[in-house]
């Protein structure tokens, strides 16, 4: 469970251009999960290989904390989050290749599981991971795409990588293998820290600058927050699906005190 309190908010838009929304959602506070998921296939298979991945690491999150809490575990959440992770992909792999329809179906992925005092970020595909802290929004995580491989490798600028064909075409994603090394990290989380998980429906057409104006000055109200960087996602053609998941770190959660059972007895009895 998370050491300090959790406030959540997420929303997901189809877009301007979009019939139908692909992007899946999920966010419990409480267990200190927030799963998000970007589909791709035809037949509109995406939206069931997203929607298997955020119901499939929710549950199978919820689990292991479950267990954790119990003793029962041995598990880090480390290694809870990528074994997690193996199993939905196995899962939407399976499922892509037992129907015609949902041959070749697949999802790009983020999630961050607060644990404690800190936090551990998976991701799988151009999906991202931002957190800011101290008014600054830094990006934690790196795109799977043909695109960055380029950047990278120096075959195009950072400056002209805004324009190219390549960004949406991904090298790596839930699903499209039997197996998938998925990009997993942990940190120490800070009260005011606001995490922003994304599909990239919203940073393809947002500057990060502009999502770190908006999250700074809008993060005393989560919710609208998230609806201003929709909108702003919108404003720019809306030409994907949207979804933003933002989890706030607040002051550590008040313990939890544990009354013996004379104790117990004696406030029965007042």
């Amino acid at each position: 469970m998370p050491r300090y309190s959790l406030e959540v908010a997420s929303l997901t838009d189809v877009g301007r251009v979009r019939t139908y929304n692909e992007d899946s959602l999920a966010a419990d506070a409480g267990s200190g999960i927030a799963v998000l998921a970007d589909g791709m296939g035809g037949h509109r298979s995406g939206e069931v290989a997203s929607r298997m991945a955020t119901e499939l690491i929710m549950a199978g999150l919820k689990r292991r904390l479950a267990d954790l809490k119990a003793g029962a575990s041995p598990h880090p959440p480390l290694k809870s989050v990528g074994e997690v992770l193996a199993e939905a992909n196995k899962a939407i792999f399976q499922a892509a290749c037992s129907r015609p329809s949902y041959q070749g179906m697949g999802t790009t992925l983020a999630l961050a599981l607060f644990h404690e005092d800190r936090v551990v970020l998976g991701h799988v595909g151009d999906s991202r991971v931002y957190r800011l802290r101290a008014g600054r929004l830094q990006l934690l995580t790196r795109d799977d795409s043909l695109l960055q491989d380029q950047v990278e490798a120096g075959l195009i600028s950072a400056a002209d990588a805004g324009e190219s064909h390549n960004r949406h075409l991904v090298t790596r994603a839930l699903g499209i293998r039997e197996t998938v090394p998925a990009h997993l990290r942990e940190e120490q989380v800070r009260p005011g820290d606001v995490y922003v998980l994304c599909t990239d429906g919203l940073n393809d057409l947002v500057d990060d600058t502009d999502i770190e104006l908006i999250v700074a000055a809008l993060r005393g109200n989560l919710p609208l927050a998230a609806r201003h960087l929709v909108q702003a996602a919108n404003d720019n053609g809306g030409l994907d699906n949207v979804s933003v998941i933002l989890v706030k770190v607040g002051e550590a959660a008040p313990a939890v005190e544990r009354k013996g059972w004379a104790d117990r007895l004696f406030g029965w009895m007042r």
